[in-house]
């Protein structure tokens, strides 16, 4: 039995089938329905492909109490997703991530795009700064002539901007280790900030805890610094392993900084990766991470454990801590937060 503030949290005896997305074996629908939070919660961060796939996000989404999700749709798919789940859904604008082409899809294809979601009332636009990118084009990187100009195209339609920046401190050591071609971690953010204060008009969603759950001290100096920037909790199983490790100092982190974090997942769902114990997993590790004082294995595979120590068997999971957060806190993260926060909540 694990506890968050007061609350009882059991977790059950594994009644389902073992996959990477749950060695544990839980039954998620039940454990569902053991966590303490009861209000309602909005997933700002997902992306479902088309209607077939959210069909199977929400009903995994039903069960965690997931009342609203922000999508990374593709622009083709959008009318169609809306008039299967009305409400539930609404979207945040996204290139041709799948178009052969890069650098077009990432200039004149982008802006079009742009203009398509604002014309079908999206008020967020989605800049993608992962270091992987730059395998593709030069054009990745944030503050490339290319971007700046779709920048300045999503804030003159008044959109608020959804950034990736950077990428875990795990794939620098390994996958990013060249220099040369993907940057310091340091050199990302350099960057962000030039632009955080270059849009400061505009606020910014930082996606997976600004892409540096790894040093809160970093992530509480960008928010001091910069009163336009919010950050989500995407990316589960980065979030798991890291803030787990210091699930106290988030929990403080937390408290310090009302209404400037929100609850998303980053689930992707799509063809080929449609799997109830997939998404329910995701609810289920973050709620646990932010609600309880579970102190045990996480029920999800992390690959990245064994990236970085290859004695780790590849099935290896991290280790999850929750912080146990209060009920305000909570209100604060799930719900409150994006509601104030214009392209979310606001218009």
């Amino acid at each position: 039995m694990t506890r968050t503030q007061g609350t009882p949290y059991v977790v059950g005896k594994g009644a389902g089938k073992i996959s990477d997305a749950n060695r544990l074996g839980l039954d998620y629908r039940v454990e569902a329905g053991r966590l303490p939070w009861r209000g309602a919660i909005w997933d700002v961060h997902t992306h479902i492909r088309d209607v077939a796939a959210g069909r199977v996000y929400f009903q995994a989404a039903e069960w965690f109490g997931l009342e609203r999700v922000w999508s990374m749709s593709p622009l083709e798919e959008v009318d169609a997703l809306r008039a299967e789940f009305g409400e539930r859904i609404q979207f945040i604008a996204v290139p041709n991530y799948y178009a052969e082409d890069w650098e077009e899809a990432m200039g004149r294809d982008w802006l079009r795009r742009i203009e398509g979601f604002a014309a079908k009332g999206v008020k967020v636009c989605k800049f993608w700064g992962a270091p992987r990118g730059l395998d593709k084009t030069a054009k990745m990187w944030l503050d490339s002539p290319t971007r700046l100009e779709s920048m300045r195209l999503a804030r003159s339609l008044g959109m608020t901007f959804m950034v990736h920046v950077a990428d875990p401190d795990t794939w620098f050591a390994t996958k990013y280790a060249d220099a040369r071609k993907y940057g310091s971690k340091g050199l990302h953010y350099e960057k962000f900030e030039r632009l955080l204060d270059q849009f400061s008009d505009v606020p910014w969603l930082a996606a997976h805890m600004a892409g540096h759950p790894e040093d809160l001290d970093h992530l509480q100096g960008l928010l001091e610094r910069h009163g336009n920037l919010y950050l989500d909790t995407s990316a589960t199983k980065w979030m798991v392993r890291e803030l787990s490790k210091r699930a106290d100092e988030f929990g403080d982190f937390c408290r310090r900084n009302p209404g400037r974090i929100l609850f998303g997942t980053d689930i992707v769902a799509e063809q080929g990766s449609m799997s109830l114990d997939l998404f329910a997993s995701r609810f289920w590790c973050l709620r646990a991470l932010l609600e309880t004082r579970y102190d045990g294995p996480s029920p999800v595979v992390d690959p990245d454990l064994a990236m970085v120590d290859p004695k780790q068997p590849k099935d290896a999971t991290a280790h999850l801590r929750g912080a146990g957060l209060e009920e305000a806190v909570l209100g604060d993260l799930y719900l409150r937060a994006a509601e104030g926060l214009r392209g979310f909540g606001q218009a």
